[in-house]
């Protein structure tokens, strides 16, 4: 009876220590989707739909009037496609990004703040 007792105890002792072990991982938020780099690679890719689409807009702009109807559709078509891909990724990093790069900035503020009345600490020391 005794070894059983000790085994059960013993296997019981192995639950708990293996149940600390999560502490270890270092998980993100479950409401981030996007990493940091994620969204510094979106916003990127927005600025460049933004700059091809200026671009096409140029084009219709400068050769719009000697072209034919089907040459214009085309570019319309094109400079309407490439301004709605930078709305809907400008769209996923508003929602996805822009918070988490507030609080970033907001975390940095506060430490720079703690920092400067520390050295104001410091100065009257």
């Amino acid at each position: 009876m005794k070894k059983i007792t000790a085994l059960i105890i013993a296997f019981s002792m192995f639950g708990f220590l293996y149940a600390d072990d999560h502490k270890k991982e270092k998980r993100e938020h479950p409401n981030k989707l996007m990493s940091a780099k994620e969204c510094m690679e979106t916003k990127t890719g927005i600025q460049w739909l933004l700059s091809a689409a200026d671009n096409v807009f140029e084009d219709i702009e400068e050769h719009g009037e000697s072209k034919d109807k089907a040459w214009n559709d085309e570019k319309w078509g094109e400079a309407i496609a490439i301004s709605s891909l930078a709305a809907n990724y400008s769209t996923v990093y508003d929602v996805w990004c822009k918070d988490m790069i507030n609080h970033r900035v907001k975390m940095r503020m506060k430490k720079s703040h703690k920092d400067y009345l520390r050295e104001k600490d410091k100065e009257k020391d």
